[in-house]
């Protein structure tokens, strides 16, 4: 069933519900009306009855008079006691059982009502003359019935037509409702990977359609973002292989174009060796860009003393690759928890390194000044290198996958690094920064959260 049909039937079924609600709640109200209008006249007619019967010096010469009267009910049963319940007068006798029910039931009562079938029984105390009467009357409400059962028809038409109506309304007003919704679909069922820059039309509004159009055209300007970090992804990933890759199989073609010394063959090997080991750190930092993207599936995070970490990533540089990094504590807290973060200690670790590594390998002099601040929420690590310097053409760019500026293709890399610390970093809500004047060098910022700030605590 489609949501046209559905969205219908609801509506119909709301309406249809509130209609019925509605018409039981009249016909309710309305027989509860026709009742007690019909027992006030049984009572009013009996009263008359019994105070023209009363009134009259001979009983027996007014019987006839009272049955030509007219009354405004129609052949009553009366009932005259006195107060020991002896009958003094009685018109269309009533059945023992209901007399005794009824006298049983007024005696703590002014009076008392009793529907059975279409009759309508009453008895009630009466006082003529200083003497305490009862009387007891039924009688058969015929035109309260009459109107009862019209009533009921005229509510039962009347709610059909209405859900009749309403149902073949709605299909003409779901129709109309969701013909902006088509229209969208057929929109979008022609973009593909060629013509994702086509975005779709958006009426002049703020309703619920103007922002699904809305909603579709950022999702079209993610999925074209994505197509062409896809593109530029596989044509840099195929260049970085592929460059090497003609390198070596160049250096194999020329030693096999004659014999060599010994010396050239172990040169060309180690150079060899190289261009391996840059092809498998270009291999492991695709998986980590890869992980990165997927948001670091199954990873395990802990509480990370922030020195420690860094101190064992200078470390490592300078084992590693001689870097000169000098660490600068420059402001703690007295509270302990200023000075530790929540992540993946291999995750993070990764990140410094990287950053402390372009930093050095940027630099004439291979080395970098690393500062920490802890503040009460946040923690403040700064990496400032005397290098190059990056061009303001080139900043807005460091973070994409693969970039590399013109000044700094003579440096062996692949461009990977700073897009995968920028990832990490957003990964655990914090933000990096960078600042860089061409000739004096860069300053990269990296803020973190502490364990102590706030849920939604952003830096």
């Amino acid at each position: 069933m489609d949501f046209k049909n559905i969205l219908t039937l609801k509506l119909t079924g709301i309406i249809g519900l509130l209609l019925i609600i509605f018409s039981l709640v009249l016909f309710l109200f309305s027989k509860n009306y026709f009742e007690n209008d019909f027992e006030k006249s049984l009572k009013n007619t009996s009263i008359n009855f019994i105070d023209f019967l009363l009134d009259s010096n001979n009983v027996n010469d007014q019987v006839g008079k009272i049955k030509n009267k007219k009354f405004t009910i129609n052949n009553p049963s009366i009932l005259l006691l006195n107060e020991a319940n002896e009958t003094l007068f009685e018109e269309n006798a009533l059945t023992n059982e209901i007399k005794s029910n009824l006298l049983n039931e007024i005696k703590n009562k002014e009076s008392i009502s009793i529907l059975k079938g279409d009759t309508i029984y009453l008895a009630f105390n009466y006082k003529f003359k200083n003497k305490s009467l009862k009387i007891i009357t039924s009688a058969i409400n015929i035109n309260g019935l009459s109107n009862i059962k019209f009533l009921k028809i005229s509510l039962l038409i009347f709610v059909f037509t209405c859900i009749v109506f309403t149902y073949f309304s709605g299909i003409y007003f779901a129709k109309q409702t969701l013909l902006p919704i088509k229209n969208i679909i057929k929109q979008v069922e022609n973009f593909n990977e060629i013509n994702l820059n086509e975005r779709l039309k958006t009426r002049n509004g703020k309703d619920e359609i103007a922002l699904l159009a809305i909603t579709f055209n950022q999702l079209l300007d993610r999925l074209e973002n994505s197509f062409k970090l896809q593109k530029s992804f596989v044509s840099n990933a195929s260049h970085e292989f592929r460059t090497p890759l003609t390198v070596m199989k160049g250096q194999i073609e020329v030693l096999l174009l004659q014999p060599r010394t010994n010396e050239i063959y172990l040169s060309t090997y180690i150079s060899l060796l190289e261009d391996i080991n840059n092809q498998i750190n270009l291999i492991n930092g695709l998986g980590d860009l890869a992980n990165a993207n997927a948001m670091f599936p199954n990873i395990v995070n802990s509480e990370i003393p922030i020195i420690e970490l860094l101190d064992e990533c200078v470390s490592e540089l300078y084992k590693n690759k001689k870097y000169k990094v000098v660490l600068n504590i420059e402001e703690l807290q007295d509270e302990e928890n200023t000075m530790y973060l929540k992540g993946n200690y291999s995750l993070l670790k990764s990140a410094f390194i990287n950053v402390m590594d372009n930093a050095c390998k940027f630099s004439s002099t291979l080395s970098c000044q690393v500062n920490l601040v802890c503040n009460p929420d946040f923690m403040t690590i700064t990496v400032v290198d005397r290098g190059l310097g990056i061009n303001k053409e080139d900043l807005a760019y460091i973070f994409e996958s693969f970039y590399r500026s013109n000044n700094t293709r003579h440096i062996q890399g692949h461009g990977i690094g700073l897009s995968l610390v920028k990832k990490i970093v957003e990964f655990y809500h914090g933000k990096i920064t960078v600042t860089s004047e061409i000739g004096k060098g860069t300053k990269m910022t990296i803020f973190f959260p502490n364990i102590n700030a706030p849920k939604n605590f952003k830096v």
